[in-house]
């Protein structure tokens, strides 16, 4: 059994826990959408926390802050595209998890939290990105040409605004390309195939050229496996799937404690 590249597993770990802090204040963000009877309650602990909730979503620590941890996520996972030995079958079955996924979210906003629909996630992006690099690299083996590709990529979401989109209030599957491709934006968790398949084919880039041995750049740093950070990289699949409805199950959960209702 190899060894586990540790700081890859420590990164994706990271940006997975700033995700979830990302999402809680999201979620704290539009609590008084959770509960019908929010302002008859009043209680000052909940009410602080959606104040800065709403102050951290929209302040420019979030903007920037959302983007890195966003693209350090995308660029370990195009690293440890290169450590598997069947992409083709991984990109399929991450698929059937975001068409589940989709599934879930449209029950969701339809009979219990409207706004939940989930159409083209970042498992969408992530699955979708590895069928189209499987299908690159089937045809280019020149990682300069790759390269170059994922920075055309990368570089069309400057004049087109693909990193920030037109959002749409309401889902319409006439849309459904532009809101793939990134022309256009909708739901909470939504990322685009441009520019954001350019950063996982960058990620790929350097797994090729700096992974070829699939062992760690930093073998003398000493760290155990068993931190809770490296832990969640290794089961970030399962806590992003996971998360929000254990965050908003939380938020229930004390809510009905304090008196709030749905």
């Amino acid at each position: 059994m190899k060894k586990r590249v540790w700081e890859l597993d420590f990164l994706r770990g990271f940006a997975i826990i700033m995700m979830v802090f990302d999402h809680l204040m999201y979620d704290f963000a539009v609590v008084r959408s959770l509960f019908s009877n929010y302002h008859d309650v009043d209680n000052q602990i909940f009410e602080s926390l959606r104040v800065f909730a709403v102050s951290y979503w929209n302040s420019d620590l979030r903007f920037f802050g959302h983007f890195f941890f966003v693209t350090l996520f995308l660029v370990v996972s195009g690293i440890s595209y290169t450590f598997s030995k069947n992409n083709l079958s991984r990109g399929l079955k991450l698929g059937a998890v975001a068409i589940l996924i989709s599934l879930v979210t449209y029950l969701l906003d339809e009979f219990l939290i409207s706004g939940t629909l989930i159409v083209f996630g970042i498992i969408h992006l992530y699955a979708a990105s590895i069928l189209i690099i499987y299908l690159l690299r089937m045809f280019i083996k020149s990682e300069i040409v790759l390269l170059i590709i994922a920075l055309i990529i990368i570089g069309l979401g400057i004049p087109f605004r693909f990193y920030s989109p037109d959002y749409l209030l309401f889902f319409e599957w006439s849309e459904l390309p532009k809101i793939v491709i990134g022309l256009k934006g909708f739901g909470a968790d939504y990322f685009s195939i441009v520019p954001y398949t350019g950063i996982i084919l960058l990620g790929t880039v350097i797994g090729k050229v700096y992974y070829k041995e699939k062992v760690s750049l930093m073998p003398s740093v000493k760290i155990t496996d068993k931190n809770f950070v490296s832990l969640v990289g290794r089961k970030s699949l399962l806590v992003f799937i996971v998360h929000q409805p254990v965050l908003y199950l939380l938020i229930y959960i004390v809510g009905y404690l304090l008196g709030y209702r749905i």
